[in-house]
């Protein structure tokens, strides 16, 4: 189709634009690897078809926003079949007589598949522009408090329009392309939508016809050879980079849990990130890999209660950072500015609950959860620059190996009047029973642990408990960033399990669910924990205890995080709150729940100190709960059950609501 000349100039813009693509990616994968924990790519070249996977499936795009989503794959799907539409082009253009299967069923299909779907992503890319810059929708605004670049703010907007309009005018002048061939050589049935269109351009003579061909083509394809050195610097690079940082992505045991740092190594010079090089690689990446969507903003528990955190603006402040400083930091220069100076405040850091909602949503696999473990870790062993709070529960940890600063000779009297076995008069137990502090310490605690000692007596269990033995596991010290006093704990209590051939372990504190299992198997640990819903629900099964159903009014139910999203068991309580209620009782659902369900506002360390902006995030989360018209309320976590407790007060509604762990409710009816 294209002249002699033409094809000469296209295979020198070809050139050029590789030549300075290749300058923009070099610079970007510089960057990467400016940060610590080198990327695996051996690794990543391996996981090649999980990558592959998400870009193709995309879905991702539907764990939340699913009619958004569906549009945003949309375009996705388009752009990947653009791709092959593109290299076809090309040679239409610079291969004289070249069709794609011209006469042939496979030629039709191909056109006419194409001529559908250039519809509909035109369509799509159509109502992201509304959307954005008409509708101006707020889901895609981050609010203040919230710390965000203001190039950011201005840029998202900018690289949005300009990516838009790119793909608009690029498939819009490749269909326009294609209605000109369909004038030329007469109507196509195969592509319908060229057809009608090439109906506007009867009465142009065939040279016109022909110019306009070759206007088309150049418009079509010169726009993606000058966009290909800008992609790095623009949010679209998500579409290469995001199925990359699922092929880097780590394996963790959980979605908290961080490498164990060896703080006897005296080379070691920083302990977690207060600059940009001071993350790993892989965090660096999340901020290429992000589509600033906002997904994980969305249902963020700080956000939504009004405090400074927003897990996009972490991954956003990072990429408008990379591209204001790219050519000295991928030269080797040290970041000038603390992370909390322009990636998150230090309030931000303190506000996050460790739900893990963030990076169980994010359609590209980022953890801004992480970033802020890290960013913590810095503050308390690098600057001691933390909450009053916090520091009063190190200390109480440290000289009374409990968060509540109460007795070590204490932490057994939840037992006094019942038949509850210890280790040190037993020796030896198929399973030990850890309660942990808050069942060991606080008022409603102690009567879940009671439960649940009663349920295991009654259907004979062979356990025993370590009494005053037991220390606290070291997960809020680690959560808040105190990696020093939390290897301290683990290191005492592993040796006690030890002492006791410790291999199985029920708790019903998530928290301390999630130390033992995965924290302590970082170390080297291997301890088989169940959790006591899923441990209870065992028992029915196997019809060794047979509670009464005797509960004949609605009850909802509230997932813990550390229970649900960190370890993936939504059944289980459910199945063991079903086993007490009658056929006229159901559970009534919250509005969020399970897979979408709203912290208490607890972990993350959140549970011994209290951020006073914004709403209380207990509040919000029980406000749901009394919006269901229940007045029972179940939980399986301690710290779940002290936020719904506190909440229920707050509210008012201490007379009218009641709250239960699901052991309790058992415990009562065996």
């Amino acid at each position: 189709m294209l002249s002699t000349l033409e094809r000469i100039a296209f295979l020198i813009l070809v050139f050029f634009s590789l030549g300075l693509s290749y300058f923009s990616f070099s610079r970007m994968f510089k960057v990467i690897g400016r940060g610590t924990n080198p990327i695996d790519w051996k690794q990543v070249m391996k996981n090649w078809p999980k990558g592959l996977a998400v870009f193709i499936s995309q879905k991702t795009l539907f764990k939340t926003r699913p009619v958004i989503g569906a549009i945003h794959a949309g375009v996705a799907w388009g752009f990947t079949l653009y791709l092959l539409v593109n290299i076809i082009d090309i040679f239409y253009g610079m291969i004289p007589g070249f069709h794609f299967f011209p006469n042939h069923f496979i030629g039709d299909f191909y056109r006419f598949f194409v001529d559908v779907f250039t519809i509909i992503v035109l369509v799509g890319i159509v109502l992201f522009i509304v959307r954005r810059f008409i509708q101006k929708d707020k889901l895609l605004v981050t609010n203040e408090p919230v710390l965000i670049s203001d190039k950011a703010k201005i840029g998202i907007k900018r690289d949005s329009l300009i990516v838009g309009m790119f793909i608009l005018f690029h498939i819009g002048f490749r269909f326009i392309g294609a209605s000109f061939e369909v004038a030329i050589n007469g109507p196509d049935w195969s592509q319908p939508g060229a057809t009608l269109v090439a109906s506007l351009w009867d009465g142009l003579s065939p040279n016109a016809l022909i110019f306009g061909e070759h206007v088309s083509w150049w418009m079509a394809l010169g726009l993606i050879l000058l966009f290909i050195p800008y992609f790095p610097y623009s949010k679209h690079a998500h579409l290469f980079m995001g199925p990359l940082n699922y092929m880097a992505q780590e394996s963790r045991r959980s979605l908290t849990t961080l490498e164990v740092m060896d703080l006897e190594d005296e080379e070691l010079e920083q302990f977690g990130a207060s600059k940009l090089e001071h993350l790993p690689q892989k965090e660096l990446l999340d901020g290429y890999a992000c589509i600033m969507c906002n997904r994980c903003q969305d249902i963020c528990p700080a956000y939504q209660t009004g405090k400074e955190l927003s897990p996009s603006a972490i991954e956003i402040n990072k990429r408008y950072y990379f591209n204001e400083n790219m050519k000295e930091f991928s030269n080797g220069a040290e970041s000038a500015d603390p992370l909390s100076q322009w990636m998150l405040s230090e309030e931000a850091a303190w506000s996050c609950t460790t739900c893990g909602f963030c990076v169980d949503a994010c359609p590209v696999g980022n953890e801004p959860m992480i970033d802020i473990l890290r960013v913590r870790q810095n503050l308390v062993l690098m600057e001691s620059n933390f909450p009053r709070d916090a520091m009063e529960v190190f200390d109480k940890i440290e000289n009374y190996g409990n968060p509540w600063g109460m007795s070590p000779q204490d932490r057994e009297k939840w037992t006094d009047g019942m038949d509850v076995p210890k280790m040190r008069d037993k020796g030896k137990a198929e399973y030990l029973y850890w309660a942990g502090c808050s069942g060991a310490y606080d008022d409603r605690g102690k009567d879940i642990s009671r439960s649940v000692a009663k349920i295991m007596n009654e259907a004979g269990v062979d356990y025993a408990i370590l009494g005053n033995e037991e220390s606290c596991t070291g997960d809020s010290a680690r959560r808040i960033g105190n990696e020093y006093l939390f290897q301290m704990q683990a290191t005492q209590n592993l040796e006690t399990f030890e002492k006791y051939g410790v291999k199985k372990i029920i708790t019903q504190c998530p928290h301390c669910l999630t130390t033992l299992k995965n924290d302590y198997g970082e170390i080297g640990a291997d301890l088989e924990v169940t959790h006591h819903s899923e441990f209870i629900s065992q028992l029915i099964k196997e019809k060794k205890i047979n509670p009464d159903n005797t509960i004949d009014e609605d009850i909802t139910f509230h997932d813990a995080c550390y229970v649900g999203r960190h370890h993936g068991e939504y059944d289980a309580p459910r199945e063991v709150l079903q086993s007490v209620l009658s056929k006229d009782a159901n559970i009534v659902e919250m509005e969020r729940n399970k897979e979408q369900s709203f912290c208490c506002g607890a972990g993350g360390g959140n549970m011994w100190y209290e951020i006073k902006s914004g709403k209380r995030i207990n509040v919000e989360r029980f406000e749901e709960a009394i919006d269901t018209g229940v007045k029972k309320v179940a939980t399986s976590c301690n710290f779940c059950m002290i936020m719904m407790e506190d909440a229920r007060k707050v509210t008012g509604q201490d007379e009218s609501m009641e709250v239960f762990d699901i052991a309790e409710l058992v415990a009562e009816r065996l």
